[in-house]
């Protein structure tokens, strides 16, 4: 089954979390002046109008991204430092009319001889991926990729974890942001990445993950079976988990997509980044932003965050 289209959700607060982690991640990885290998094991289309059909329908975008930059104009000193570099990165790509996903930016930030695996299963979704990727000199901060290697896979993300794990670039990481819509992705993510570790122990691995009361069990079995799995292998490989909530857990309703839309008390009240190998000061960044992302973000004041090295 493959419903899930992510600009329906793209801007959301989750998407907020996951590109804040991101980019922090990759310019610690720029830091090394070295190229590395990336896999984004579930891109998307790379670029969405957050004015589209699709984004109005359901709000998300106007309580998340647009929101946030609405803030940042009102009160810019309000703003911590440390979250500047992401809405300098989002505002370049609004003022062109368009929201970044995860492989705009990774596009745009990875480093010069670098090797960028994008994988997109969805075949529309992938499509799209392709034209914005065909477009590079639109979008990316250089004039051409010429300079990275970046290799589109309409196949499922796992089995590109699988078959190039581990690559020929040792330095590097993976995002993983399956859409959740079926049961089998909680054990994927889980089983593939927990695999992914064993053979490519160094890299940093990101795994966003839903807060949903009604699949709870499953999103903790799964944390717990790829804890388990890293620490089993080595107990002082670092793991960040890093949560951030717009609601309440009792503020959660069991509705369809078309049920929440215009809705104030999501299906989704929050989300997480569980991070193997994060970079260095990854959880002290998002310390230093989470508490202003819940304040901004929140509804009715219901909102939580917790960033810590497990």
């Amino acid at each position: 089954m493959l419903s899930y289209l992510h600009e329906f959700h793209a801007g959301n607060h989750a998407d907020i979390l996951k590109h804040v982690t991101l980019l922090y991640v990759l310019e610690y990885l720029n830091k090394k002046q070295k190229p590395y290998s990336f896999f984004d094991t579930h891109a998307g289309a790379a670029l969405y109008g957050i004015d589209s059909e699709q984004a109005l329908k359901t709000g998300e975008a106007s309580r998340g991204i647009q929101r946030l930059l609405m803030k940042e104009k009102e009160n810019p000193s309000q703003v911590p430092a440390s979250l500047k570099p992401y809405l300098d990165f989002v505002n370049s790509w609004n003022s062109k009319g368009f929201y970044p996903g995860s492989p705009a930016m990774e596009i745009s930030k990875s480093y010069e001889g670098s090797n960028l695996f994008l994988c997109e299963l969805h075949k529309k979704e992938f499509e799209k991926l392709s034209e914005n990727v065909a477009a590079a000199k639109f979008f990316r901060q250089r004039d051409s990729l010429k300079d990275i290697q970046c290799i589109l896979h309409n196949v499922s993300g796992w089995s590109v974890l699988k078959s190039n794990v581990p690559p020929a670039l040792k330095r590097g990481a993976v995002l993983c942001d399956p859409s959740y819509e079926e049961n089998s992705d909680y054990l994927d993510a889980a089983k593939y990445l927990g695999e992914a570790h064993r053979r490519w122990g160094g890299a940093t691995i990101m795994l966003w993950y839903p807060l949903l009361m009604n699949k709870a069990d499953q999103i903790d079995n799964m944390k717990q079976s790829i804890i388990s799995m890293v620490k089993n292998r080595d107990m002082h490989t670092e793991i960040l988990d890093a949560v951030l909530c717009v609601d309440s857990e009792d503020s959660h309703e069991e509705t369809t997509l078309e049920q929440s839309i215009g809705s104030l008390k999501p299906r989704l009240y929050g989300s997480g980044m569980l991070v193997i190998n994060p970079s260095w000061g990854l959880c002290q960044h998002l310390q230093s932003v989470l508490p202003y992302l819940q304040c901004v973000l929140q509804n009715d004041s219901n909102g939580s965050w917790f960033a810590t090295i497990i």
